[in-house]
């Protein structure tokens, strides 16, 4: 069986290691391997796995909402959202958004409170697309958005209040601050989308890179005695969660968290 994840950059992706480790656990064969497309391309390539009998494919940055056209069909989540970040191929194209649940699986582990808290969201992607709509199902109070583009964006984003990096700071603090931009991933390890003057007051980061395992915002936010969280166990709950689609079985938090430790040791050692 033959998986994917397809994105613009994917030097940097942890996803082959995690569903291996996924098919190691199980015994279950497969080949997950990485498909890096322009924009052009992605039609062609879609409709040439399923002629080739892809299973399954994750989908990442930037394509969360530019493959919806080609899809035959979107999951509730998935048109919620407005955003897909995996698809199954069996016959016909159906896109689904397993990032609500790895966020979900991220706030719950690290027993974080969101009902009735101040949010901010930084970027405005499709990952941001399912960090808003979570936060929005858990109560949150309020969300600001922060946009580079905060005019060309905010009708995708009604029901938050957009701001620029520039303006941020008339707002602080936040008690939840969730990064979905790639400022400060690998290759570029040493920026940071705040400053630490942003920073100060925050409740809580989650930061959704997860290579290098400790960003730069992070390490800022360790200066200020903030806690945070980077991205991996998000990244592997999405895909354990994609894997109970593409096999129609239940895995559970069980297996993310058997990955999450296997994984860890591995970029450890």
């Amino acid at each position: 069986m033959i998986y994917g994840l397809i994105g613009e950059k994917l030097s940097h992706s942890y996803s082959p290691q995690i569903h291996r480790t996924f098919f190691d656990i199980t015994g279950m064969k497969g080949d997950y391997r990485l498909f890096e497309l322009r924009n052009d391309e992605l039609e062609a390539f879609l409709k040439r796995a399923v002629r080739q009998g892809y299973r399954g494919l994750n989908v990442t940055i930037p394509y969360k909402t530019e493959v919806i056209p080609f899809l035959k069909q979107i999951s509730t989540e998935a048109s919620h959202i407005g955003a897909v970040n995996t698809i199954t191929l069996n016959g016909s194209l159906v896109g689904y958004n397993t990032d609500y649940f790895g966020i979900d699986y991220t706030f719950k582990k690290n027993n974080v409170e969101l009902q009735g808290k101040r949010a901010l969201v930084l970027g405005s992607g499709g990952a941001a697309k399912s960090v808003v709509a979570y936060l929005l199902d858990s109560g949150i109070e309020s969300i600001f958005l922060a946009s580079r583009y905060p005019n060309r964006v905010s009708e995708d984003y009604q029901l938050v209040n957009m701001v620029s990096y520039e303006h941020i700071s008339k707002f602080i603090p936040f008690d939840i601050i969730v990064n979905t931009t790639p400022v400060g991933m690998v290759p570029k390890t040493g920026l940071s989308p705040l400053k630490p003057d942003q920073l100060k007051g925050t409740g809580f980061l989650f930061d959704l890179i997860y290579n290098p395992a400790k960003t730069e915002m992070m390490n800022i936010c360790d200066s200020l005695g903030i806690p945070s969280v980077n991205g991996l166990y998000m990244l592997i709950a999405q895909a354990v969660k994609a894997q109970e689609i593409w096999n129609d079985e239940s895995y559970g938090l069980d297996m993310v968290d058997a990955i999450y430790k296997h994984i860890n040791a591995c970029f450890e050692n």
